[in-house]
């Protein structure tokens, strides 16, 4: 007998699970409102918490657009493309990069904004050979994972927090897991460039010693990260 592992899904993936139903069954379509926050809660029976947590996840998903003093709008795509992207949200792949990514936000953000006020000459130098490397892998196509890795490692080095630096090797191999399935679909939609000028933007914060500039281009990096993920899918 052949089983498959019971998965326990977020509650967030109830209410977006919710919603594709609604989608296939046509009482939502592309373009329509949905229902306010307190009106979700209150029909699902879960907290407004919840609700807009599956609305960020939904929106960095390119699923629905928040119009503030407006609403949350289902985007205006065909029906099967937006049922698929829901389908990416639902699965346990997908949720796990967007929860690595979350991580990575808090710990790198930090690590930028410290590399930013710590870093010598010699630690921006090695910033700067990772990301030489990784320019050089992406003009022939390569995945890049591992100069990527030492790119982002490079930086929490130059924080000089042994900790911190432990704490991001905690998640290597996740990460080259997520690189990999990042860098594949930047291939197929020619965004290499796009993905280089963010660790470059990233690099010239810390050079110039600008711990809130360099924590910012770290956390837009790895935002564009997780809507390029699921926009691309």
């Amino acid at each position: 007998m052949k089983l498959q592992p019971i998965r326990k899904k977020r509650l967030y993936q109830d209410i977006i699970e919710q919603i594709q139903q609604a989608v296939k069954t046509d009482q939502l379509k592309p373009g329509d409102q949905l229902p306010s926050e307190r009106e979700l809660a209150g029909k699902l029976s879960v907290s407004r918490t919840s609700v807009r947590e599956a609305i960020s996840v939904m929106e960095s998903a390119g699923l629905v657009e928040v119009l503030q003093g407006k609403g949350v709008f289902l985007k205006n795509n065909k029906s099967n493309k937006i049922l698929t992207k829901m389908d990416n949200l639902v699965q346990l792949q997908g949720l796990n990069l967007v929860e690595l990514i979350e991580v990575r936000q808090g710990l790198e953000g930090q690590a930028a904004y410290l590399a930013a006020i710590r870093r010598t000459d010699e630690e921006l130098h090695a910033i700067k050979e990772a990301y030489m490397r990784m320019a050089q892998a992406y003009a022939v196509n390569e995945i890049a994972a591992e100069e990527d890795y030492e790119f982002h490692l490079a930086v929490v080095a130059a924080t000089k927090n042994p900790m911190l630096l432990k704490a991001v090797k905690l998640f290597t191999d996740p990460f080259l897991q997520g690189v990999h399935i990042l860098r594949e679909k930047s291939i197929k939609t020619g965004k290499g460039p796009m993905i280089l000028e963010e660790h470059d933007a990233i690099y010239n914060a810390i050079a110039m010693q600008d711990p809130l500039k360099a924590q910012t281009a770290m956390w837009d990096h790895l935002l564009a990260a997780k809507k390029r993920y699921f926009i691309d899918s």
